[in-house]
Protein backbone atom coordinates (compact mmCIF):
# COMPACT_ATOMS: atom_id res chain seq x y z
CA UNK A 1 0.00 0.00 0.00
CA UNK A 2 1.23 3.37 -1.18
CA UNK A 3 2.10 5.76 1.79
CA UNK A 4 0.53 9.13 1.73
CA UNK A 5 3.73 11.62 1.67
CA UNK A 6 1.58 15.07 2.12
CA UNK A 7 3.24 16.51 -0.60
CA UNK A 8 6.98 15.93 0.70
CA UNK A 9 9.53 14.16 -0.82
CA UNK A 10 9.03 10.39 0.65
CA UNK A 11 6.89 8.64 2.41
CA UNK A 12 8.77 9.10 5.61
CA UNK A 13 8.85 13.05 5.55
CA UNK A 14 4.97 12.92 4.86
CA UNK A 15 4.27 10.62 8.17
CA UNK A 16 6.32 12.51 10.27
CA UNK A 17 4.73 15.99 9.29
CA UNK A 18 1.87 14.57 10.41
CA UNK A 19 2.32 13.22 13.50
CA UNK A 20 3.52 16.62 14.12
CA UNK A 21 0.29 18.20 12.84
CA UNK A 22 -1.61 15.69 14.76
CA UNK A 23 0.25 16.04 18.17
CA UNK A 24 0.22 20.13 18.07
CA UNK A 25 -3.87 19.88 17.20
CA UNK A 26 -4.34 17.97 20.31
CA UNK A 27 -2.72 20.45 22.04
CA UNK A 28 -5.90 22.59 21.52
CA UNK A 29 -8.49 20.25 22.36
CA UNK A 30 -6.98 20.37 26.24
CA UNK A 31 -6.35 24.29 25.49
CA UNK A 32 -9.76 25.62 24.41
CA UNK A 33 -12.08 23.46 26.25
CA UNK A 34 -11.71 25.78 29.55
CA UNK A 35 -12.91 28.77 26.93
CA UNK A 36 -15.92 26.27 25.83
CA UNK A 37 -17.21 25.62 29.44
CA UNK A 38 -16.63 29.70 30.66
CA UNK A 39 -20.38 30.51 29.89
CA UNK A 40 -21.52 28.22 32.06
CA UNK A 41 -18.69 29.20 34.94
CA UNK A 42 -20.52 32.45 34.77
CA UNK A 43 -24.08 31.82 34.49
CA UNK A 44 -23.52 29.38 37.46
CA UNK A 45 -22.00 32.06 39.74
CA UNK A 46 -19.46 29.23 40.95
CA UNK A 47 -16.77 32.18 39.96
CA UNK A 48 -16.59 35.65 39.63
CA UNK A 49 -15.64 37.48 35.99
CA UNK A 50 -12.30 38.05 37.44
CA UNK A 51 -11.67 34.61 38.77
CA UNK A 52 -12.49 32.72 35.17
CA UNK A 53 -10.00 35.33 33.59
CA UNK A 54 -7.07 34.67 36.26
CA UNK A 55 -7.75 30.84 35.48
CA UNK A 56 -7.68 31.40 31.65
CA UNK A 57 -4.40 33.97 31.98
CA UNK A 58 -2.60 31.54 34.33
CA UNK A 59 -2.69 29.08 31.14
CA UNK A 60 -0.98 31.75 28.68
CA UNK A 61 1.40 33.26 31.51
CA UNK A 62 2.54 29.78 32.32
CA UNK A 63 2.69 28.67 29.01
CA UNK A 64 4.51 31.79 28.00
CA UNK A 65 6.97 31.53 30.55
CA UNK A 66 7.49 27.69 29.91
CA UNK A 67 8.53 28.62 26.12
CA UNK A 68 11.15 30.27 27.14
CA UNK A 69 12.66 27.23 29.18
CA UNK A 70 11.48 25.03 26.47
CA UNK A 71 12.66 26.64 23.72
CA UNK A 72 16.34 26.24 24.81
CA UNK A 73 15.89 22.85 25.99
CA UNK A 74 14.50 22.11 22.51
CA UNK A 75 17.54 22.70 21.11
CA UNK A 76 19.27 20.50 22.92
CA UNK A 77 17.13 17.30 24.19
CA UNK A 78 15.55 15.06 22.37
CA UNK A 79 11.94 16.99 21.02
CA UNK A 80 10.43 13.42 20.14
CA UNK A 81 10.52 12.65 24.40
CA UNK A 82 9.64 16.96 25.03
CA UNK A 83 6.83 16.61 22.29
CA UNK A 84 5.27 13.54 23.88
CA UNK A 85 5.60 14.20 27.86
CA UNK A 86 3.84 17.77 27.30
CA UNK A 87 0.97 16.03 25.39
CA UNK A 88 0.52 13.21 28.00
CA UNK A 89 0.47 15.20 30.95
CA UNK A 90 -1.78 17.76 29.38
CA UNK A 91 -4.09 14.98 28.83
CA UNK A 92 -3.44 13.50 32.48
CA UNK A 93 -4.70 17.32 33.97
CA UNK A 94 -7.78 17.48 31.83
CA UNK A 95 -8.56 14.66 33.35
CA UNK A 96 -7.71 15.15 36.96
CA UNK A 97 -10.03 18.21 36.64
CA UNK A 98 -12.98 16.18 35.99
CA UNK A 99 -12.71 15.60 39.74
CA UNK A 100 -11.61 19.35 41.21
CA UNK A 101 -14.22 21.24 38.85
CA UNK A 102 -15.14 23.25 42.31
CA UNK A 103 -11.97 24.02 43.69
CA UNK A 104 -11.08 27.54 42.39
CA UNK A 105 -7.32 27.01 43.80
CA UNK A 106 -7.23 23.59 42.26
CA UNK A 107 -8.74 24.73 38.99
CA UNK A 108 -6.03 28.18 38.64
CA UNK A 109 -2.98 25.82 39.46
CA UNK A 110 -3.83 22.87 37.17
CA UNK A 111 -4.84 25.13 34.39
CA UNK A 112 -1.33 27.25 34.99
CA UNK A 113 0.54 23.60 35.34
CA UNK A 114 -1.47 22.60 31.77
CA UNK A 115 0.28 26.03 29.46
CA UNK A 116 3.19 24.98 31.44
CA UNK A 117 3.25 21.04 30.46
CA UNK A 118 1.74 22.04 26.86
CA UNK A 119 4.70 25.16 26.26
CA UNK A 120 6.96 21.59 25.57
CA UNK A 121 5.47 20.93 22.12
CA UNK A 122 5.65 23.80 19.72
CA UNK A 123 9.12 24.82 19.45
CA UNK A 124 10.54 21.14 19.63
CA UNK A 125 8.16 20.91 16.91
CA UNK A 126 9.45 23.38 14.77
CA UNK A 127 13.32 22.53 15.36
CA UNK A 128 12.22 18.78 13.75
CA UNK A 129 11.28 21.11 10.77
CA UNK A 130 14.37 22.68 10.81
CA UNK A 131 16.60 19.41 11.03
CA UNK A 132 14.32 16.81 9.25
CA UNK A 133 13.18 19.38 6.18
CA UNK A 134 14.92 20.82 3.01
CA UNK A 135 14.44 24.39 2.36
CA UNK A 136 11.58 24.11 0.25
CA UNK A 137 9.62 21.79 2.77
CA UNK A 138 10.12 23.91 6.00
CA UNK A 139 8.00 26.98 4.01
CA UNK A 140 5.65 24.21 3.26
CA UNK A 141 5.60 22.79 6.85
CA UNK A 142 5.24 26.14 8.21
CA UNK A 143 2.48 26.83 6.45
CA UNK A 144 0.53 23.68 6.81
CA UNK A 145 1.36 23.26 10.56
CA UNK A 146 -0.26 26.86 10.89
CA UNK A 147 -3.50 25.29 10.20
CA UNK A 148 -3.45 23.37 13.17
CA UNK A 149 -4.48 26.22 15.28
CA UNK A 150 -7.77 27.12 13.64
CA UNK A 151 -8.90 23.31 13.22
CA UNK A 152 -7.88 22.44 16.97
CA UNK A 153 -9.72 25.51 17.81
CA UNK A 154 -13.04 24.13 16.07
CA UNK A 155 -12.23 20.48 17.49
CA UNK A 156 -12.20 21.92 20.70
CA UNK A 157 -15.04 23.59 20.45
CA UNK A 158 -16.82 20.47 18.71
CA UNK A 159 -15.69 18.00 21.34
CA UNK A 160 -16.77 20.39 24.20
CA UNK A 161 -20.40 20.98 22.49
CA UNK A 162 -21.06 17.55 21.63
CA UNK A 163 -20.28 16.49 25.56
CA UNK A 164 -22.19 19.65 26.79
CA UNK A 165 -25.63 18.07 24.76
CA UNK A 166 -25.24 15.01 26.62
CA UNK A 167 -23.54 15.73 30.18
CA UNK A 168 -22.70 18.14 32.77
CA UNK A 169 -20.01 20.53 31.98
CA UNK A 170 -17.30 19.49 34.09
CA UNK A 171 -17.83 15.99 31.74
CA UNK A 172 -15.70 18.50 29.18
CA UNK A 173 -12.44 18.21 30.39
CA UNK A 174 -12.71 14.29 30.99
CA UNK A 175 -13.26 13.39 27.33
CA UNK A 176 -10.81 16.06 25.98
CA UNK A 177 -8.57 14.65 28.32
CA UNK A 178 -8.97 10.96 27.15
CA UNK A 179 -8.43 12.21 23.85
CA UNK A 180 -5.38 13.56 23.98
CA UNK A 181 -3.58 11.02 25.93
CA UNK A 182 -4.92 8.69 23.14
CA UNK A 183 -2.92 11.13 20.58
CA UNK A 184 0.31 10.67 23.18
CA UNK A 185 0.36 7.66 22.61
CA UNK A 186 -0.21 7.86 18.86
CA UNK A 187 2.90 10.09 18.80
CA UNK A 188 5.34 8.50 20.83
CA UNK A 189 4.80 5.05 19.05
CA UNK A 190 4.42 6.65 15.34
CA UNK A 191 7.64 8.35 15.89
CA UNK A 192 9.46 5.89 16.67
CA UNK A 193 8.72 3.76 13.90
CA UNK A 194 9.32 7.31 11.12
CA UNK A 195 12.27 9.06 13.06
CA UNK A 196 15.69 5.70 12.26
CA UNK A 197 14.18 5.84 8.63
CA UNK A 198 14.36 9.58 8.18
CA UNK A 199 18.14 9.40 9.72
CA UNK A 200 19.22 7.42 7.19
CA UNK A 201 18.21 9.91 4.17
CA UNK A 202 19.86 12.56 2.61
CA UNK A 203 17.59 15.60 2.60
CA UNK A 204 19.61 17.27 -0.28
CA UNK A 205 20.90 19.16 1.34
CA UNK A 206 23.47 21.46 -0.37
CA UNK A 207 26.16 21.00 1.97
CA UNK A 208 27.35 20.04 5.13
CA UNK A 209 27.56 23.69 6.54
CA UNK A 210 23.85 23.92 5.98
CA UNK A 211 23.21 21.39 8.37
CA UNK A 212 22.30 23.26 11.48
CA UNK A 213 25.24 24.23 14.23
CA UNK A 214 24.31 25.59 17.48
CA UNK A 215 25.05 29.73 17.27
CA UNK A 216 26.44 30.88 20.97
CA UNK A 217 23.85 32.92 22.60
CA UNK A 218 26.02 35.83 22.68
CA UNK A 219 25.80 36.37 18.73
CA UNK A 220 21.97 35.27 18.63
CA UNK A 221 20.72 37.72 21.18
CA UNK A 222 23.04 40.45 18.90
CA UNK A 223 20.93 39.28 15.85
CA UNK A 224 17.96 39.43 18.10
CA UNK A 225 18.92 43.16 18.40
CA UNK A 226 19.81 44.05 15.29
CA UNK A 227 17.21 42.41 13.00
CA UNK A 228 14.30 44.16 15.58
CA UNK A 229 12.90 41.31 16.53
CA UNK A 230 12.99 42.44 19.93
CA UNK A 231 11.37 45.56 19.69
CA UNK A 232 8.74 43.30 17.58
CA UNK A 233 7.89 41.83 21.43
CA UNK A 234 5.78 44.22 21.46
CA UNK A 235 3.49 43.34 18.62
CA UNK A 236 3.91 39.93 19.40
CA UNK A 237 2.58 40.11 22.68
CA UNK A 238 -0.46 42.32 21.12
CA UNK A 239 -1.12 39.74 18.22
CA UNK A 240 -1.31 36.68 20.94
CA UNK A 241 -3.73 38.55 22.87
CA UNK A 242 -6.06 39.50 19.65
CA UNK A 243 -5.49 35.80 18.53
CA UNK A 244 -6.30 34.17 21.83
CA UNK A 245 -8.38 36.67 24.21
CA UNK A 246 -11.16 37.88 21.02
CA UNK A 247 -11.10 33.56 20.49
CA UNK A 248 -11.67 33.17 24.67
CA UNK A 249 -14.38 35.83 24.77
CA UNK A 250 -16.92 35.09 22.06
CA UNK A 251 -18.72 32.61 23.48
CA UNK A 252 -19.35 35.00 26.63
CA UNK A 253 -19.64 37.89 24.59
CA UNK A 254 -23.09 36.14 22.31
CA UNK A 255 -24.46 34.94 25.43
CA UNK A 256 -24.52 37.74 27.51
CA UNK A 257 -24.88 40.57 25.07
CA UNK A 258 -27.42 38.31 22.64
CA UNK A 259 -28.89 35.47 25.09
CA UNK A 260 -28.17 32.94 23.10
CA UNK A 261 -27.06 30.32 25.48
CA UNK A 262 -23.75 28.06 25.54
CA UNK A 263 -24.74 25.63 23.01
CA UNK A 264 -25.90 28.41 20.57
CA UNK A 265 -22.52 30.60 21.60
CA UNK A 266 -20.47 27.42 20.64
CA UNK A 267 -21.95 26.66 17.80
CA UNK A 268 -21.29 30.47 16.38
CA UNK A 269 -18.11 30.57 17.68
CA UNK A 270 -16.92 27.22 15.62
CA UNK A 271 -17.46 29.56 12.16
CA UNK A 272 -14.62 31.30 13.22
CA UNK A 273 -11.44 28.12 13.22
CA UNK A 274 -13.70 27.28 10.06
CA UNK A 275 -13.16 30.27 7.92
CA UNK A 276 -9.29 31.03 9.70
CA UNK A 277 -8.07 28.27 8.39
CA UNK A 278 -7.45 30.36 4.73
CA UNK A 279 -5.62 32.73 7.45
CA UNK A 280 -2.09 30.63 6.67
CA UNK A 281 -2.62 30.68 2.74
CA UNK A 282 -3.77 34.38 3.11
CA UNK A 283 -0.34 35.11 4.49
CA UNK A 284 1.82 33.36 2.11
CA UNK A 285 -0.19 35.02 -0.85
CA UNK A 286 0.55 38.35 0.40
CA UNK A 287 3.66 37.41 1.78
CA UNK A 288 4.62 36.00 -1.96
CA UNK A 289 3.98 39.28 -3.28
CA UNK A 290 5.92 41.57 -0.28
CA UNK A 291 8.78 39.24 0.28
CA UNK A 292 9.30 40.80 4.18
CA UNK A 293 7.22 38.96 7.06
CA UNK A 294 6.92 42.00 8.90
CA UNK A 295 5.68 43.82 6.24
CA UNK A 296 2.89 41.41 5.73
CA UNK A 297 2.33 41.25 9.26
CA UNK A 298 1.54 45.16 9.26
CA UNK A 299 -1.12 44.85 6.70
CA UNK A 300 -2.96 42.26 8.84
CA UNK A 301 -2.99 44.49 11.72
CA UNK A 302 -3.89 47.42 9.88
CA UNK A 303 -7.36 45.10 8.32
CA UNK A 304 -7.93 43.81 11.21
CA UNK A 305 -8.12 47.66 12.87
CA UNK A 306 -10.59 48.21 10.42
CA UNK A 307 -12.87 45.64 11.50
CA UNK A 308 -12.12 46.10 15.35
CA UNK A 309 -13.67 49.76 14.11
CA UNK A 310 -16.86 48.38 12.44
CA UNK A 311 -17.25 46.10 15.60
CA UNK A 312 -16.92 49.02 17.84
CA UNK A 313 -19.34 51.06 16.30
CA UNK A 314 -22.39 49.08 15.42
CA UNK A 315 -20.87 44.74 16.43
CA UNK A 316 -23.19 44.70 19.92
CA UNK A 317 -26.31 45.60 17.38
CA UNK A 318 -26.17 42.72 15.39
CA UNK A 319 -25.29 39.95 16.29
CA UNK A 320 -24.07 38.87 12.77
CA UNK A 321 -21.83 41.83 11.81
CA UNK A 322 -20.13 41.02 15.47
CA UNK A 323 -19.57 37.50 14.36
CA UNK A 324 -18.11 38.44 10.78
CA UNK A 325 -15.70 41.31 12.33
CA UNK A 326 -14.59 38.70 14.84
CA UNK A 327 -13.94 36.18 12.28
CA UNK A 328 -11.95 38.89 10.43
CA UNK A 329 -10.34 39.99 13.14
CA UNK A 330 -8.96 36.32 14.14
CA UNK A 331 -8.29 35.47 10.32
CA UNK A 332 -5.64 38.34 9.93
CA UNK A 333 -3.90 36.98 13.56
CA UNK A 334 -3.63 33.77 12.34
CA UNK A 335 -1.86 35.01 9.35
CA UNK A 336 0.19 37.25 11.31
CA UNK A 337 1.21 34.03 13.61
CA UNK A 338 1.97 32.18 10.58
CA UNK A 339 4.50 35.02 9.88
CA UNK A 340 5.76 35.45 13.47
CA UNK A 341 5.39 32.95 15.45
CA UNK A 342 6.50 30.15 12.83
CA UNK A 343 8.37 31.01 9.58
CA UNK A 344 10.71 33.62 11.51
CA UNK A 345 11.92 31.53 13.64
CA UNK A 346 12.46 28.97 11.07
CA UNK A 347 15.16 31.68 9.47
CA UNK A 348 17.10 30.63 12.74
CA UNK A 349 17.28 26.94 11.77
CA UNK A 350 20.57 27.17 9.81
CA UNK A 351 21.84 28.42 12.96
CA UNK A 352 20.64 25.69 15.13
CA UNK A 353 18.72 27.96 17.27
CA UNK A 354 14.94 27.32 15.92
CA UNK A 355 13.54 25.92 19.01
CA UNK A 356 15.29 29.00 20.96
CA UNK A 357 14.15 31.34 18.70
CA UNK A 358 10.60 30.09 18.27
CA UNK A 359 9.99 29.52 22.51
CA UNK A 360 11.38 33.26 22.66
CA UNK A 361 8.67 34.84 20.58
CA UNK A 362 5.80 32.49 21.38
CA UNK A 363 6.63 33.08 24.96
CA UNK A 364 5.91 36.90 24.67
CA UNK A 365 2.89 35.99 22.68
CA UNK A 366 0.79 34.19 25.40
CA UNK A 367 2.38 35.91 28.76
CA UNK A 368 1.33 39.05 26.59
CA UNK A 369 -1.89 37.32 26.24
CA UNK A 370 -2.37 36.42 29.60
CA UNK A 371 -1.42 39.63 31.39
CA UNK A 372 -3.59 41.31 29.19
CA UNK A 373 -6.64 38.79 29.67
CA UNK A 374 -6.28 39.94 33.40
CA UNK A 375 -7.17 43.38 32.39
CA UNK A 376 -9.90 42.39 29.91
CA UNK A 377 -11.87 40.65 33.24
CA UNK A 378 -11.09 43.00 35.57
CA UNK A 379 -12.91 45.52 33.09
CA UNK A 380 -15.77 43.34 32.40
CA UNK A 381 -16.25 43.36 35.86
CA UNK A 382 -16.17 46.97 36.80
CA UNK A 383 -17.72 48.37 34.19
CA UNK A 384 -20.90 45.69 33.99
CA UNK A 385 -19.78 43.59 31.37
CA UNK A 386 -19.58 47.02 28.99
CA UNK A 387 -18.12 45.33 25.58
CA UNK A 388 -17.53 48.50 23.73
CA UNK A 389 -14.62 49.58 26.27
CA UNK A 390 -12.95 45.72 25.41
CA UNK A 391 -13.39 46.80 21.93
CA UNK A 392 -11.55 50.17 22.24
CA UNK A 393 -9.21 48.47 23.88
CA UNK A 394 -8.31 45.83 21.70
CA UNK A 395 -8.50 48.48 18.62
CA UNK A 396 -5.73 50.73 20.31
CA UNK A 397 -3.85 47.61 20.56
CA UNK A 398 -4.12 46.90 17.03
CA UNK A 399 -3.03 50.12 15.88
CA UNK A 400 -0.16 50.31 18.25
CA UNK A 401 0.69 46.62 16.95
CA UNK A 402 0.74 48.16 13.41
CA UNK A 403 2.83 51.10 14.02
CA UNK A 404 5.81 48.88 15.68
CA UNK A 405 5.49 46.42 13.08
CA UNK A 406 6.20 49.05 10.71
CA UNK A 407 9.15 50.17 12.06
CA UNK A 408 10.66 46.91 11.96
CA UNK A 409 10.24 46.25 8.49
CA UNK A 410 13.54 48.03 7.57
CA UNK A 411 15.85 46.18 10.23
CA UNK A 412 14.18 42.78 9.15
CA UNK A 413 14.48 43.35 5.80
CA UNK A 414 18.20 44.20 6.34
CA UNK A 415 18.52 41.01 8.09
CA UNK A 416 17.58 38.56 5.83
CA UNK A 417 19.74 40.43 2.95
CA UNK A 418 22.67 40.05 4.73
CA UNK A 419 22.15 36.44 6.23
CA UNK A 420 21.01 35.24 2.24
CA UNK A 421 24.11 37.05 1.04
CA UNK A 422 26.20 35.04 3.55
CA UNK A 423 24.49 32.21 2.80
CA UNK A 424 25.37 32.69 -1.09
CA UNK A 425 28.80 33.74 -0.31
CA UNK A 426 29.55 30.50 1.76
CA UNK A 427 28.30 28.56 -1.14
Amino acid sequence: MKKAKFGYQNAYGGSLFFLCWVAYFSTYICRLNYSAVMPELTSSGIFTESEIAAVSSSFFICYGLGQLVSGSLGDKFSPRYMIFWGVLISGAINVLLFFCYASYAALLILWGLNGAVQSMVWSPILRIAGEYFNTKEKEKFGIDISTTVPLGTLASYAVSLLTLVFLPWRYVFLTCGGIVTVVALYWFFGTGRVLPHLKKIDYQRKSEAEKPTALPIKRLAGMVVSSGLLVLLISIAIMGTLKDSVTQWIPTFFDSQFHTGTSISLVMTMVLPIINVTGAYFARMVDHKLRNELKTSAVFFGIAAIFLVVLMLIGSKSMILALICMVGVTNCMFAINVMLITMVPLRFSKFGRVSTVGGFLNAMAYVGCGLLNLAAGALLQKTGTAWNVLFILWLGLAIGALVITGVCVIPWKKFVRRENLNETEQD
